[in-house]
């Protein structure tokens, strides 16, 4: 429905729970889907952080966290959509006093912590050219791959993009398309991801 049509006795009879009880919990109904965000982006954060114990070198580990990332959004479309919700957040007193920004702030940083630390570690392994600055490479990481999921998901699970549909290119397809340029751009020998 979207936050503006969120009603909080329409959720509480949903969920089978008191309206008083609800706002035990959440203060409005901007904390409550900041709430789902904190615990969306808790889940993400757990699978992500789990490549850092595998035996891949940087540049496979990126890939496992992209590939990660799209799962997450298919197996997950409404803990996705509460997480895009903060990218799309409006400042508000609402939202200023919710505890839950701060942590969904705070596991957006730690998501990206990882990111850095997987592509220092392929600089180390020399999976990854070793010219590039580890934060500035997962910046743009972070930005292109949350397009082309935000892209896939809207495909998927909202019925839109009908054009990729024209082209003839499957999701598969342009995700592949999309590690193999990743891979090819940020391996020092131009190897593919």
């Amino acid at each position: 429905k979207g936050l503006d049509q969120l009603n909080m006795d329409e959720l509480a009879e949903h969920a089978e729970v008191s309206k008083g009880s609800l706002y035990l919990y959440f203060k409005n109904k901007t904390d409550l889907v900041l709430g789902i965000c904190h615990k969306a982006s808790c889940q993400l954060n757990e699978q992500t952080s789990k490549v850092l114990t595998e035996n891949k070198t940087g540049l496979e580990m990126v890939k496992t966290v992209g590939e990660n990332y799209l799962k997450f959004a298919k197996k997950s479309p409404h803990f996705y959509s509460a997480m895009r919700f903060l990218d799309s957040f409006k400042d508000t007193d609402q939202a200023q006093s919710s505890e839950y920004l701060t942590l969904c702030s705070d596991n957006r940083e730690e998501g990206f912590r990882v990111m850095v630390r997987v592509i220092q570690i392929g600089m180390q392994d020399g999976s990854i050219d070793d010219s590039f600055d580890a934060q500035e490479l997962a910046l743009l990481l972070w930005a292109t791959s949350h397009g082309v999921v935000n892209l896939a998901f809207m495909h998927e699970s909202m019925g839109q993009m009908e054009f990729i549909d024209r082209l003839g290119i499957s999701i598969e397809r342009m995700l592949n398309g999309y590690m193999k340029l990743i891979g090819t751009g940020i391996s020092p020998r131009g190897e593919k991801c």
